[in-house]
């Protein structure tokens, strides 16, 4: 080096806060993982316990068992929901008890919240305006009540008047929503679509479905339907499987909503297109739901299921892999992406506790 040259001055690395830096994680989390689907089911030596399971799409394979946020070591529980890699699980502690938790399986951390009643209508989603995860409770007496806590608040409250319709109250037949799109719950009802928006956080259950549901009194058993509310290509659709008995009518049938414009507006008429119409040639009795944005999944069989593809309007039979056969009676299907993200007041979780005082 020249005696009079100089060097040029180092310059610092730069030093991101841990709220970029989390911010960073989170974004990279959420883009380059796979959709998986969160599923619940019974184990094999033991049909009153149920675990969960996180199912890859691609693979079809089972990557992960899941452990409940709680001291419980084999607890019965609800998943009421999965949006954004939040969970929302009840815990059922007696007829009358239950623990509420919001819970990033990812981060092993959750919360506990006040807790909720599990004989009535419930659902979890998130609230893009506000940007706000919610748990709704509709009250089931005389008159209508619903009530929604609010995690950025960590409170519940009384929601508002429904929208002013003629028909009579409806609610989710099930007891829970099926999907959480775009900050709305939906559900099926006894005769309607039953829509919770979580902004306005007004339930509205005068839209019409595409189908006609059969009574669920309805003494004849030769006959099944099931339908359904799934996510479909960022809006929903409508999912029924028909089985007439042994020797026809087996088929499943598929809608999508044309406009969202009646969600909000009691006033606006709900309009469908059919997507597809599938005849069957195997009953089939259980929709486990999209497992991407292509393939819808029904369950045929113990040993198979049925991928219907709604852009080419066919089906394929798929056998089942050993882990995914073990699962065939899981009954509740979610949509689950992993991701960091945190709500006021997680805890990181310690099963080695005898209390767990999220």
């Amino acid at each position: 080096m020249a005696p009079n040259s100089t060097m040029a001055p180092i310059r610092p690395n730069p030093t991101l806060s841990e709220d970029v830096i989390s911010e960073i994680l989170l974004r990279h989390a959420i883009t380059s993982k796979t959709d998986q689907t969160l599923l619940m089911r019974y184990r094999h030596d033991s049909p009153a316990v149920k675990e969960i399971s996180v199912l890859d799409v691609d693979s079809h394979q089972i990557v992960a068992e899941l452990k409940l946020p709680c001291s419980q070591s084999e607890p019965n529980f609800i998943i009421l929901g999965s949006v954004n890699g939040i969970v929302c699980v009840i815990v059922i502690i007696s007829t009358d008890e239950a623990s509420v938790y919001l819970w990033n399986p990812a981060s092993r951390k959750s919360k506990l919240i006040p807790s909720i009643d599990v004989h009535v209508p419930s659902g979890f989603g998130y609230d893009p305006i506000d940007d706000d995860y919610k748990v709704v409770s509709i009250g089931t007496s005389e008159y209508y009540s619903v009530d929604v806590y609010l995690a950025n608040m960590d409170a519940w409250r009384h929601a508002p008047d429904p929208i002013d319709i003629t028909y009579p109250i409806d609610i989710p037949s099930n007891r829970f929503f099926d999907v959480c799109v775009k900050g709305f719950l939906f559900g099926i009802g006894g005769y309607s679509m039953v829509v919770f928006d979580l902004h306005k956080e007004v339930l509205n259950w005068a839209i019409k479905l595409p189908v006609i549901i059969r009574d669920v009194h309805d003494d004849d058993d030769s006959e099944y339907d099931e339908t359904r509310i799934i996510e479909f290509n960022n809006s929903i659709a409508v999912i029924t499987l028909w089985d007439k008995g042994w020797n026809n009518g087996k088929k499943i049938n598929m809608w999508t909503l044309d406009d969202d414009a009646c969600l909000s507006d009691g006033g606006v008429e709900a309009s469908w297109t059919t997507m597809f119409s599938i005849d069957l040639a195997a009953s089939a009795y259980l929709v486990l739901g999209y497992f991407n944005n292509r393939d819808l999944l029904v369950l045929i069989g113990g040993d198979n299921c049925m991928l219907c593809n709604a852009d080419k309007k066919e089906a394929n039979i798929v056998p089942l892999s050993v882990e995914m056969a073990g699962h065939q009676y899981g009954r509740a299907v979610y949509k689950y992406t992993e991701s960091l993200v945190s709500l006021a007041g997680f805890k990181q979780i310690n099963w080695n506790t005898v209390e767990n005082d999220n």
